[in-house]
């Protein structure tokens, strides 16, 4: 027969279970345990800045962060910053390098959107930033990248099924996220093709980005259901922006060298257009093309700021708006339960962005990879 336990004894056992789950909370006087507090007169967490701001870090996540006065942690230690900003690592959706080029930057998070298919399945190195990849291109025979950087980081596919099939065999491989060329000026899979890539691809859960230069690669990205493009459009188009924002695409703008390599027409007006209907306009480099600097492209963020969004957006298309796209939970904010990616900098990036290429601190997952 049961045992039955009186209403004194359940008492008791719920309170050595409560006592129980903060102990391994870890738990001391009162104060939730953290192995490293970081404090500075800025915190930016991703949407605002907070004056007098903390960040407590306990493994590889953050176990508060806000103002100091609110964060109450037993720190094993803590790192004072005096006349620094803290922000959370910065995101750059758009690389060519595997995330190397990067390390000891304000950057954390690299997306590589184009690495040979021996790359995959990719391990990225204990140091340096946290490293997503799509693996190459998928394009149609003859077509964008190929005539331009050769075949390693393309993938040629002539009909949907074998579309399908090569979504798949990149899933399998650990790819994080598909791209595909709409580059126009150079052949292009076909509509249907496209279509099988996004329905593969949304069928598990992965996102898409296509490569367009021009007003039409933007417009089958759209028709098709495409998330993200991975350039801003050129060409005098304010009505394709408004569509584009109302349809929920986003765009990694990629202003700065976009702007190197084509010099074109319209392209900051475009991204204000975009920017004034709502879309959501997000950081990412293309790293990788002359000109373009390791780590953090401040020209780029200069532009997105330009674009109407100011320097504290700017700011949040490099943490938390790029971090949402990204499926990782918390990721390019700080706030308890987030991903312990912490970045500081010297003065205020609110009214210098300069200031983030030359970070005082980086920790990635807990682990401090500059400073401190």
């Amino acid at each position: 027969m049961p045992r039955r336990t009186g209403r004194r004894g359940i008492g008791r056992r719920l309170a050595l279970i409560a006592a129980l789950a903060a102990a391994s909370a870890g738990c001391a006087g009162g104060n939730e345990r953290a192995d490293l507090l970081v404090t500075a007169p800025r915190l930016f967490d991703g949407e605002r800045m907070i004056r007098d701001g903390a960040v407590a870090i306990r493994g590889d996540e953050i176990v508060a962060a806000g103002r100091r006065e609110d964060v109450g942690v037993d720190a094993a230690r803590t790192i004072e910053l005096p006349n620094a900003t803290l922000l959370p690592g910065l995101i750059d959706l758009h690389s060519h390098d595997l995330g190397y080029a990067h390390a000891g930057s304000a950057v954390t998070t690299v997306r590589d959107l184009g690495t040979p298919d021996g790359n995959l399945p990719f391990r990225a190195p204990p140091s340096g930033p946290r490293v997503l990849v799509a693996g190459p291109l998928i394009t149609a025979p003859g077509g964008y990248p190929i005539p331009i950087h050769g075949s390693d980081v393309a993938h040629v596919v002539s009909t949907p099924e074998d579309a399908r099939r090569y979504v798949r065999s990149l899933i399998r491989r650990g790819a994080d996220v598909i791209k595909v060329s709409l580059q126009f000026g150079f052949p292009v899979i076909t509509f249907a093709t496209l279509r099988a890539i996004v329905e593969e691809a949304h069928a598990h859960d992965l996102r898409l980005t296509a490569h367009v230069g021009e007003g039409r690669g933007a417009r089958m990205a759209m028709a098709a259901g495409v998330d993200e493009l991975a350039h801003m459009p050129c060409g005098d188009e304010p009505e394709l922006m408004g569509d584009l924002a109302r349809a929920g695409v986003e765009i990694v703008g990629t202003l700065h060298v976009v702007q190197l390599v084509t010099g074109c027409a319209g392209l900051l007006d475009n991204a204000s257009a975009f920017v004034g209907q709502g879309g959501a306009l997000l950081y990412g480099t293309d790293y990788g093309v002359r000109g373009i600097p390791p780590g953090v492209d401040i020209e780029e963020l200069a532009m997105i700021a330009a674009s109407g969004l100011g320097r504290a957006g700017a700011l949040r298309a490099v943490t938390s708006g790029a971090g949402r796209v990204l499926g990782i939970d918390g990721l390019g904010t700080l706030a308890g339960g987030s991903p312990a990616d912490v970045v500081a900098v010297r003065g205020d990036p609110t009214h210098d962005l300069d200031v983030l290429s030359e970070p005082v601190l980086v920790v990635r997952a807990g682990v401090i990879q500059l400073g401190g």
